[in-house]
């Protein structure tokens, strides 16, 4: 079942072009030509072993405090100063690493390809505990400080005790037989673990019992084939600014904002992504599995804009930064829009090996991940 799971996912990612393309328009749009109005420089980078490898990771950095984590699927973390890229410590582990990064409580926390989750001390590096899991780990495990919470690729949720790795609990959400190549890493707010899952749907949890608070539908499968009916939320949650609400987006589905509290839909918009959203000046920025990024109203009332331009380019999470909505695509290129209008504003080829991770913001610098293994500090200046 388990290789039946991961030769069909990996199909459906082969898929996912066509699934949202017509028999005659399934290339990659060209790259068209534009006025940038942005200079796009280089702070810093640095480069760390495998990077996301050649199994369709996305194995995301994380930032904590004044420094970013980073890891690599041959085993590879360190720890760099987020302003200057200075590194901290680095170290290498006998690890197949698949899923990441997660902090918490001066540790560090990623999955593996084996199985396994593993906590590093967030100083030395070293093994605090490691707990063998019933399959991979493709999204990064969240934690409060008391409980480290992870969703392997089997469609287990499980509550981990931080200090030792003893599991606490597990809820078994019994996925589909065919589903995309990803899982939906936890999201912690309060009392609240919310993960999505393969099946479609958006499940609270509580984080001390593991006891289901809520689901809600996200997507819903739909047509007579397997490959119809895939339905994943697999992208990143964004939590509101109030923390009351929780942004999701689903394949072949919707983008939906959620009451935490109670699991209950504030608006959905019709929306097939497998990457998470990313917000700004009032607006939810979506990369659609078609290759078009939309601005939906943050109240759920309309569209301020959707641009096309970049149509079958395997598009990343967006991500806001200084005005703009950046996007990776599949040759390595990042795009950036403007944010009240979809206009190109600026490009930069950041890897060309692809970009796939998620990126991250923080002040000036817009973080970005290359599947190649080079971690890239970008400042947007206008020209």
């Amino acid at each position: 079942m388990k290789l039946m799971r991961l030769a069909s996912a990996l199909l459906a990612v082969a898929l996912l072009a066509a699934c949202s393309s017509t028999p005659t328009d399934k290339e990659p749009a060209e790259l068209t030509s534009f006025d940038a109005e942005k200079r796009v420089k280089e702070a810093w980078s640095y480069s760390i072993g495998d990077g996301q490898g050649n199994a369709y990771y996305r194995i995301t950095p994380a930032i904590d405090g004044e420094e970013i984590i980073i890891a690599s699927t041959d085993g590879k973390v360190a720890v760099l100063n987020k302003t200057s890229g200075k590194r901290v410590w680095k170290e290498s582990y006998d690890l197949r690493i698949s899923g990441g990064v997660g902090v918490a409580s001066a540790m560090i926390f990623v999955g593996t390809a084996d199985g396994e989750v593993v906590a590093l001390d967030r100083i030395t590096g070293d093994i605090v505990w490691r707990k063998a899991v019933n399959s991979e780990v493709l999204g990064a495990p969240a934690s409060d400080g008391r409980v480290v919470v992870v969703q392997t690729y089997a469609g287990d949720i499980m509550g981990l005790n931080i200090e030792n790795g003893e599991q606490l609990w597990v809820y078994n959400t019994q996925p589909p037989r065919l589903t995309l190549r990803g899982t939906s890493s936890p999201v912690i707010i309060r009392d609240t673990a919310m993960v999505g899952l393969a099946s479609g749907r958006l499940a609270a949890f509580n984080v001390d019992t593991g006891a289901l608070l809520w689901e809600q539908r996200i997507s819903a499968p739909q047509g007579s084939t397997e490959i119809e009916r895939l339905a994943d939320v697999d992208g990143r949650l964004l939590i509101s600014s109030d923390r009351r609400s929780v942004i999701a987006t689903g394949y072949q589905g919707n983008v939906m904002a959620v009451n935490i509290a109670n699991g209950r839909p504030l608006w959905s918009k019709e929306a097939s992504s497998y990457v998470g959203p990313s917000t700004a000046l009032g607006y939810v920025f979506v990369a659609l599995a078609d290759g078009s990024v939309t601005a939906f109203e943050d109240d759920g009332q309309g569209v301020r804009w959707s641009q096309t331009v970049l149509a079958r380019r395997e598009l990343t999470e967006p991500a806001a930064f200084k005005g703009t909505v950046a996007v990776g695509d599949f040759d390595g290129y990042l795009h950036f829009l403007s944010q009240l209008d979809g206009r190109l504003v600026a490009r930069t080829r950041v890897d060309s090996d692809g970009l796939r991770a998620p990126m991250l913001v923080d002040d000036k610098l817009l973080y970005v991940y290359g599947n190649s293994g080079e971690l890239v500090a970008l400042k947007l200046q206008d020209r």
